[in-house]
């Protein structure tokens, strides 16, 4: 199993530990996207910045809006052209309103295409499936090396470097695979969970996306986004709306996903939701993630769990070294193997 998941994790492992600085990255890679053109300025209300992006986009709908959870970048807009079922993030100032690149087909950062690769090896659905399927084998093989080391105590940080290269690799391969075994399990359980159970999610019970007509808003001219998040934070103490989702169809309404101020680390920017009435603009449910079911409360642990946002730099420099360790895993896995093969 080793073998056939050593490619897959060694590309997974890689791209995984890059993508844990992707807010810095992409502040190096591409400031001309990402960058504040003037962080002094305050951002716009949400009915002004959706008013103002839509004059600037009259061939694109604007349905999700992602507001910046690092300091000194612009927010992520999902924006769909007219004639498609599917649309891009784009690049967005909050305080004007303006995209930073008004072509769509621009507005990729490296640190994105990484991410592309990290969960669907550029593949689409297909791929999507076959990186869970890698994190179900690194998450069974975390398993089976706890029961073959099962005394690792006693040699645990033993490297014999006068031995033969199979002894060494072996030694090596043990020490990094254990004391990096509740990390893996860690990653390849959370891995596999979000790109199985869409995927599957997909395939059992498919919602084809409708054909974007026009431009048109599917919420009520009298409904205020402004007023829906303030009628939030009234209801939710602490409330900070993160992620807006707007209505694609006119049957559908508004979701807000958020987060409370002082929450648990273990809480992510988006656990807290709230569901507004695209027609009357009053809310149909404010649910915090602290309230909501049990297994709803252990999904939402998984973001900051995975990509290590819960302690500041000490522990996303201890998350992107963890993310080494499927790839060491593989290349010295693999060396063992062809050395006791062919020694």
């Amino acid at each position: 199993m080793g073998l056939i998941a050593g490619l897959g994790l060694l590309v997974i492992g890689l791209t995984g530990s890059a993508l844990v600085f992707k807010h810095e990255i992409d502040l190096i890679t591409s400031p001309e996207l990402v960058k504040l053109p003037d962080s002094s300025k305050p951002r716009l209300s949400h009915d002004a910045f959706l008013f103002a992006l839509q004059q600037q986009l009259p061939k694109h709908r604007v349905a999700g809006w992602g507001k910046a959870q690092e300091p000194g970048v612009c927010d992520a807009v999902y924006v769909i052209p007219v004639g498609k079922t599917e649309g891009k993030m784009m690049y967005v100032d909050p305080a004007t309103g303006i995209p930073r690149n008004p072509d769509l087909d621009q507005n990729e950062t490296f640190s994105d295409w990484l991410l592309k690769i990290h969960y669907s090896f550029l593949a689409d659905h297909t791929g999507v499936f076959i990186v869970g399927l890698f994190g179900v084998m690194l998450f069974l093989l975390g398993c089976s090396g706890v029961y073959l080391y099962r005394g690792f105590w006693k040699t645990l940080f033993r490297l014999r470097l006068k031995k033969s290269a199979r002894i060494f690799f072996s030694d090596f391969h043990k020490m990094v695979g254990i004391t990096s075994t509740a990390f893996n399990l860690l990653l390849g359980f959370t891995g596999a969970w979000w790109n199985i159970t869409h995927v599957l999610g997909d395939w059992i019970r498919p919602a084809p996306q409708p054909v974007i007509i026009s431009v048109e808003r599917h919420w009520s001219e009298n409904v205020s986004i402004d007023a829906m998040v303030s009628a939030a934070q009234s209801r939710l103490p602490g409330y900070q709306a993160n992620w807006i989702t707007l209505p694609y169809t006119p049957q559908d309404h508004v979701m807000i996903f958020g987060s409370i101020k002082n929450q648990s680390p273990l809480r992510s920017a988006y656990g807290s939701i709230v569901l507004g009435d695209a027609k009357t603009g009053e809310l149909i449910s404010a649910t915090p993630a602290g309230q909501s079911g049990f297994w709803s409360q252990v999904l939402d642990s998984f973001r900051p769990l995975h990509y290590g946002t819960f302690g500041g730099i000490p522990v996303k420099i201890l998350w992107s070294l963890g993310g080494l360790t499927p790839a060491i895993l593989a290349i010295s896995g693999s060396l063992m193997w062809w050395k006791r093969k062919f020694r």
